[in-house]
């Protein structure tokens, strides 16, 4: 997820904040980064961490306080009234408010704080009164505490803004299931590839079998591993809870099992079955294929001409000079693809390499 995507989710989890409600934004590892938010009858309050609260290599610097400033952040009071840096919207503020105090935001979060994505970063959120953490299911990043949810809020929907209908922007298992059903094999793999799994704490399968590393189900006979591309995914396919984070090329470097497949998003329309030996292929193919257009190919210089000789008419002329063999390719060197390389799975033929634009072009088969 990059920051503009989260930008718009956390507006509208502002806009959405119900009254005595708080909101907290931290950096994962490093508590003492954050943001928070808080619903009044007669605001919505906001702050960010100050040098109140921070100490050593975390203190901000008069840059940090500038950027601050500029993003429409007011300094704390020298009495503490408030402590930390600080704005407030008006119970009547509209998304485009909204809008500007999540940039802000998120300002402090990536360029004071030093936040470096979004997936580092954790949320808590619950009613001053209340008990237990509120999960916000649209917001695109983990709670600090899954065990303390005690309540779950669906994702919010858009205001319309100038009588526009509401927009909410694509997750990326919206984007694998649009391209899975628009048969877009290289669009699905190209957003697979790049994207962060997350493997849910291993246990007990179905199978019966206990592995301290992947959770697994059994089906048709065959175990399968289970992974997902967000939290989300996760949780809607039941597996909520604690995981661990790897990518594609990760996972099939240290494949366990060449009789196992793998299987993304369980029960979900951006779903897909891989068996090993597809794994391997699309790690290779995520490999090379972006090399494949910097290898220029090997180019044979011609024979030279045989030298012409007067020979008696009864002998048979000279044979010709060899042609001299391509070069072999240097050790780590990438090779090539030739043109018209295939790329199949068990369900079929799915890309056929051009060699000319160095791209797989689907074969027009549905996954």
């Amino acid at each position: 997820m990059e920051w503009s995507e989260f930008a718009q989710r956390f507006a509208l989890e502002l806009a959405n904040l119900d009254r005595d409600t708080i909101l907290i934004v931290r950096e994962r590892e490093e508590s003492r980064h954050y943001v928070q938010a808080m619903r009044e009858p007669d605001r919505l309050y906001a702050e960010a961490v100050s040098n109140n609260f921070l100490e050593g290599p975390l203190l901000l610097g008069p840059s940090d306080e500038e950027v601050l400033t500029e993003a429409g952040w007011r300094p704390p009071t020298p009495d503490w009234s408030p402590a930390n840096w600080w704005t407030e919207l008006p119970p009547d503020a509209g998304p485009a408010g909204f809008a500007l105090l999540s940039d802000m935001m998120v300002t402090a979060l990536r360029d004071v704080q030093g936040v470096r994505r979004p997936l580092d970063l954790v949320y808590e959120s619950f009613h001053r009164q209340g008990a237990g953490l509120i999960e916000l299911t649209g917001f695109g990043i983990e709670p600090a505490d899954p065990r303390r949810v005690a309540d779950r809020r669906p994702s919010p929907i858009a205001a319309p803004v100038n009588d526009s209908p509401p927009s909410v922007p694509p997750t990326l298992e919206d984007r694998l299931a649009d391209a899975r059903t628009r048969g877009d094999h290289l669009g699905y793999f190209d957003l697979l590839l790049g994207a962060e799994l997350l493997l849910p704490a291993g246990g007990p399968g179905t199978d019966g079998m206990v592995s301290a590393e992947f959770q697994t189900v059994q089906r048709d006979g065959v175990v399968h591993v289970l992974a997902f591309t967000s939290v989300q995914a996760q949780g809607a396919a039941g597996y909520a809870g604690l995981h661990r984070r790897t990518t594609f090329a990760a996972l099939a470097k240290a494949w366990p099992d060449p009789s196992w497949y793998l299987t993304i998003n369980l029960d979900l329309p951006s779903e897909i079955q891989l068996d090993a030996a597809m794994i391997l292929r699309l790690d290779t193919m995520h490999r090379t294929s972006p090399q494949t257009t910097l290898v220029e190919p090997v180019t044979v210089p011609p024979a030279p001409p045989a030298p012409v000789a007067s020979v008696p008419a009864a002998e048979s002329p000279a044979p010709p000079a060899p042609v001299p063999s391509a070069p072999a390719p240097a050790p780590d060197q990438a090779i090539r693809l030739p043109h018209g390389a295939q790329l199949w799975s068990a369900q079929g033929l799915l890309a056929v390499f051009d060699a000319v634009s160095g791209r797989w072009a689907p074969a027009g088969r549905a996954l």
